[in-house]
């Protein structure tokens, strides 16, 4: 019987060593999972920091870029508005070019955070401009320095210029880099809008200025000299506006395209253009009896208004 208990009592003691090995090894091995996962947690924390770091870095990066961008089309906008000042004479070709440079920064500050691909041509089209600009100051100089001693030979100068900015112009239009292009100087222009009544005689016309009298309207001006412009036809679209604010048309088909809309015209007179200046008249002739009062008489060509006269039938 003693021996019986004294092999319970070893056995038991055996079992409680067992089991207490067991645990320390449980703890043991959750002890190097929990370090280990420690460490990797660390690492993953680590990792990320320096992501936000490097993305943080990045962002000041591509921020600094757009500031230097913008401050470079700040320049451009400040040199161009002086160039403008003191040289009005070219002042609507300068204002072209400001205008650029502002459209330029507005797409910059509303295309959100720039990217380094983004970033790459918007820096090209500025570097453009600022090689554009320098190449006016350049010839901006050069003229002046002529100027000063041949002032005879000012003309031919300013020609040069203008023959320089044709040449931009065609590079502007092969790059197709600017959605808006720069075509000021091809426009027609006309001076010299006149209109004389004439009442009809039989050996010669007389110029009145009675409504009572006139059998016709002489609606003449002048073609101005352009040497930019593409030659060829053009055509004119005058109309004549009565007192009653009516336009004086012979037909309801005389019609035209003007800022979006569809109006009336009274005459049609289309001009062969070949770059030098040109005197135009052309004739309105009605059977009705023209009323008293004030009539205007307005001038389009090309989509454009040109030209306007008031003029008062007694």
């Amino acid at each position: 019987m003693e021996n019986s208990n004294n092999q319970y009592l070893y056995e038991v003691e055996n079992n409680r060593k067992s089991n207490g090995s067991g645990i320390i090894i449980f703890l043991s091995v959750l002890a190097i999972l929990l370090a280990i996962a420690g460490a990797l947690l660390l690492r993953e924390m680590l990792k990320a920091r320096y992501e936000t770091q490097i993305a943080n870095l990045q962002v000041k990066e591509i921020s600094d870029e757009r500031d230097i961008m913008i401050g470079q089309l700040d320049d451009l906008d400040v040199r161009y508005a002086q160039l403008s000042k003191e040289h009005e004479d070219l002042q609507q070709l300068f204002e072209a070019e400001r205008r650029r440079a502002n459209q330029l920064r507005a797409q910059i500050q509303g295309i959100g955070p720039i990217g380094k691909g983004d970033a790459i041509p918007l820096r090209q089209q500025i570097e453009e401009l600022e090689e554009q600009l320098a190449h006016y100051e350049d010839q901006i100089a050069m003229l002046l320095e002529e100027n000063e001693t041949l002032s005879i030979e000012n003309a031919q100068i300013r020609s040069n210029l203008a023959q320089a900015h044709v040449y931009t112009q065609e590079l502007e239009v092969e790059k197709e880099k600017l959605e808006e292009k720069v075509n000021i100087a091809s426009l027609i222009n006309i001076s010299n809008v006149d209109v004389v009544a004439f009442r009809e005689r039989r050996r010669w016309d007389e110029p009145t200025t009675s409504a009572r009298r006139t059998d016709k309207l002489s609606i003449c001006f002048n073609m101005n000299r352009n040497m930019i412009a593409e030659p060829g036809e053009r055509n004119f679209y005058i109309r004549i506006i009565d007192p009653n604010n009516e336009v004086l048309t012979h037909s309801q088909e005389d019609a035209m395209s003007y800022d979006g809309e569809t109006i009336q015209y009274s005459i049609k007179e289309t001009v062969d253009f070949q770059n030098v200046a040109l005197d135009v008249c052309t004739e309105w002739v009605q059977e009705e009896r023209f009323d008293r009062g004030y009539y205007s008489v307005v001038v389009f060509c090309g989509g454009n208004e040109v030209g306007y006269k008031l003029f008062e039938l007694e």
